[in-house]
């Protein structure tokens, strides 16, 4: 009997130690998925800012970026003498570039055209701003705090996905206006992409005429660039990647800025 009740009471305090656990692995399951839910884990937010305070300082912080850009941009080389934003000459023209060591003065007429190109990027960043700020100033941000907290180019990303196409078409117009206007010795960067494509075409009219008769591959292809669309991407690539720089730096010295409304959103993240 002595046995017998000695093993029952075991059997108990088992069954209410393993009750317990139990409960107190459910209970801190639920505790960790309610943090997920209301933020109020480890892992919360910790802003003091609200998501419309937030969004006037990601706008405030792009218009200080595209003016940042602009003004650096506009400067003779920042393009040509850049690596990572110089413009070069349209993969649709390579087969240019297979054959200049074939054209007459084919490699001078190629370097006049990557020049002008950048010309045309530096001549327009400019004028610019005032397309980007309206851009910016009307585009709709529904997380702003969510842009906020994030990589240090966040905002830029935003901007480019949710505007791009637009500034395309903005900006196409004013690239045109350049690309024909006289920069160097004067010619146009329309006019030096003429020479090359038309001396190219003139060389391989022969060639080309020869391989028609046998059925060959044409050693000269044809050459077709809207250069006003490839212009306009390429400049705004570089753009993007200025104002996605100067970004960093606003969220690294946010009170180096005048807006109050950057110091607060931005200043408040150093930790």
């Amino acid at each position: 009997m002595k046995n017998f009740l000695r093993k029952s009471f075991v059997l108990s305090v088992v069954s209410i130690i393993s009750a317990s656990m139990l409960l107190t692995s459910c209970l801190s399951t639920f505790m960790d998925s309610l943090d997920g839910v209301l933020g109020t884990g480890s892992e919360k937010s910790t802003v003091s800012f609200t998501n419309d305070e937030a969004v006037f300082a990601l706008k405030d912080a792009l218009v200080e970026g595209i003016g940042s850009a602009s003004k650096n941009l506009s400067k003779t080389d920042a393009y040509f003498k850049n690596g990572a934003l110089k413009i070069l000459l349209p993969s649709e023209a390579q087969p240019i570039l297979d054959v200049l060591n074939q054209i007459p003065g084919g490699q001078s007429l190629a370097d006049n055209v990557v020049l002008r190109l950048n010309r045309t990027a530096e001549t327009a960043a400019k004028d610019t701003v005032s397309i980007f700020t309206s851009a910016i100033k009307t585009m709709t941000i529904v997380d702003g705090i969510k842009i906020v907290t994030g990589s240090n180019t966040a905002a830029t990303q935003y901007l480019k996905n949710k505007c791009y196409d637009k500034l395309v078409t903005l900006y196409k117009p004013m690239i045109n206006s350049v690309l024909n206007k006289p920069l160097i010795m004067n010619m146009s960067a329309n006019e030096a992409w003429t020479n090359l494509v038309t001396t190219y075409n003139k060389y391989g009219q022969i060639p080309n005429a020869a391989a028609k008769l046998t059925g060959s591959a044409l050693p000269f292809p044809p050459v077709e660039v809207d250069l006003a669309k490839y212009a306009t991407e390429k400049a705004l690539d570089g753009l993007f990647l200025k104002i996605g720089e100067e970004e960093g730096k606003i969220r690294k010295n946010p009170f180096n800025y005048a807006s109050n409304m950057i110091q607060k959103v931005f200043g408040s993240l150093i930790k």
